[in-house]
């Protein structure tokens, strides 16, 4: 029932797309030209860049998996985890919902097929390594929260100070969440329990974990400036960590294939709100899904027709471990 579902809100999200396209061609022609010629002047140099800056953070996420396995007496080379990433990446790019679920997945069974680690200990390296990573995440959510006050002016009354305007997000947030986690203290609680219960199997690797993680999120920022450079596009640093921010939301909507459609309507609205073009907006997203979601597909399917990962995909497929 819940796959159906998935494929009626694709199918009307198509639906409306085919719709507005033909409903707006005449405006939409002149847009590609200037998105053709804004993409034709691109620097490459910095396109090289940015890719490079990819990868390496993709080798770091190895990295930081390497320390957890540590914890658990697996001393895996990182070149071996290398693949299963880009295999992880590449089943969150073709599946929907992906970030959440499908792609973890497939790393716990691909992890257990290749290096023989058991489900369980596989998931609480994955979950240790995500629960570790919200940190990093959760302080660029309150940076962008206090570097953009001013998108309280749309729908908010004005206040004489911007950090008032803040402080009425930051109220707003802490009291949706402690409303949440009201309503849902009895898993809480079982999950603090369970967290509690391998602190100490893990507890060693909680700093390099950490600091790869801040390593992540920070060649993310400086991919997205490398992508603007090569596209003559001037973006500050608190609306380069909110497109890095809201890219990861946007992708964990459990809607379309790796967010596609979500992603790009999500990153063309912000930058349009902030002053960009469309023809500017739309290129910059065009080529940075272009290095994020096309060359890691491109990778990970190459990974996993090298190493069979495909028959551990079908597996995960038949047996909707996800």
């Amino acid at each position: 029932m819940g796959t159906l579902i998935k494929i009626i809100v694709a199918l009307l999200l198509l639906a409306a797309g085919v719709y507005l396209v033909r409903s707006y061609w005449p405006e939409i022609v002149p847009v590609m030209k200037e998105i053709w010629g804004t993409l034709k002047e691109t620097k490459l140099r910095y396109v090289f860049l940015a890719i490079s800056v990819y990868l390496l953070s993709v080798y770091l996420f190895s990295v930081r998996w390497q320390q957890v396995l540590y914890c658990i007496d697996y001393n895996i080379k990182v070149t071996r985890l290398v693949p299963v990433y880009f295999g992880e990446i590449f089943v969150n790019n073709v599946t929907p919902g992906g970030n959440m679920a499908a792609g973890e997945s497939f790393r716990i069974l691909w992890a257990n097929k290749l290096f023989g680690i058991s489900y369980i200990n596989a998931f609480k390296t994955v979950f240790f390594e995500r629960l570790v990573e919200a940190i990093p995440v959760f302080f660029l959510s309150i940076y962008i929260l206090y570097a953009f006050p001013a998108l309280e002016i749309r729908f908010l009354p004005s206040i004489d100070r911007l950090t008032l305007k803040s402080v009425h997000l930051f109220f707003l947030i802490f009291l949706a969440a402690g409303i949440i986690m009201w309503f849902f203290r009895e898993k809480l609680i079982s999950l603090f329990r369970n967290i509690q219960k391998n602190w100490e199997i893990f507890k060693q690797s909680f700093i390099p974990v950490l600091l790869l993680s801040c390593g992540v999120w920070i060649l993310d920022v400086i991919r997205l400036k490398l992508v603007a450079l090569a596209l003559n596009i001037d973006l500050s640093l608190s609306l380069i960590v909110t497109i890095s921010i809201l890219t990861f939301i946007l992708g964990a909507l459990p809607l379309t294939p790796g967010g596609l459609g979500i992603i790009e309507g999500g990153l063309i609205s912000l930058l349009m709100y902030f002053g960009l073009s469309l023809a500017s907006a739309s290129s910059f997203v065009l080529l940075e899904r272009f290095i994020s979601y096309g060359i890691s597909s491109i990778i990970g399917f190459l990974y996993l027709s090298y190493y069979g990962g495909f028959k551990v995909w079908k597996r995960l497929r038949e047996e909707k471990l996800y």
